[in-house]
């Protein structure tokens, strides 16, 4: 089967649900029980890197290469921990992690414990515990590397299709799958649930700030899942 170059960047990496595994040389070499490390960084085995973004700046001309050192030497230097976004973002993770705790000794536990799942009621539940559970340590790396990358790109060379913008859009997407599963959990047990009801409101505020953070990620095609649009169904709807 041929393979889509780049397509594990900006996936949620849960290859057993991913429709297009098959095309992913990453899972390919995962599946046969080799090493990652064989995979040159950010290539496909068998492929070549995709166009310099850099092409058009003649580093070998010093007035080029000094304006861009000026530029990235004028730059305040990106602490992290500081910015509003990734506060916002620990604070949010904080209580995610208190609730997959709620969610397995109290809210779920009946449905939990169950090792056969017979009931539609009983099958939508568990798999929107299992899409929290999931992906309760997924989004820091991806929101750091987005904010990263933005800023540290030289102006005047940024692409819509920016790894720091495929990076925030896969935040968004992450944070639109566990809205929907915090909205299937109060489907069945009601919006009484002041735990859900807070964990929701702060999803989603959080993923308005990183939609004013990153204003145009929605508009970077993702390799085989956008171009395809295919996309993911993780049976949230």
């Amino acid at each position: 089967m041929r393979r889509i170059p780049e397509i594990h960047n900006y996936c949620n990496h849960w290859c057993e649900r991913c429709p297009l595994a098959h095309r992913c040389g990453v899972y390919q070499v995962h599946s046969q029980g080799a090493d990652i490390s064989i995979l040159p960084k950010g290539m496909e085995p068998g492929e070549e890197r995709e166009e310099n973004v850099f092409k058009d700046l003649n580093l070998e001309a010093s007035a080029d290469l000094e304006e861009v050192i000026k530029k990235q030497e004028a730059k305040t230097p990106l602490n992290l921990q500081e910015h509003s976004l990734m506060q916002k973002f620990q604070d949010w993770e904080k209580y995610y992690q208190r609730l997959i705790l709620y969610l397995e000794k109290d809210l779920l536990k009946e449905y939990l414990k169950k090792p056969i799942l017979r009931k539609q009621k009983e099958q939508q539940i568990d798999n929107a515990f299992c899409v929290l559970e999931y992906y309760q340590n997924f989004l820091g790396p991806k929101l750091s590397r987005a904010l990263g990358g933005k800023h540290d790109f030289v102006d005047g060379l940024e692409l819509m299709q920016s790894d720091w913008n495929g990076s925030a859009k896969l935040s968004l997407l992450v944070l639109e799958d566990i809205g929907k599963a915090i909205e299937k959990l109060l489907h069945y047990f009601g919006e009484s649930d002041t735990k859900l009801m807070r964990f929701w409101q702060l999803s989603q505020n959080l993923k308005d700030q990183v939609k004013h953070e990153f204003p145009y990620a929605l508009e970077f095609l993702r390799p085989g899942f956008d171009t395809l649009g295919l996309g993911h169904n993780l049976g949230l709807e």
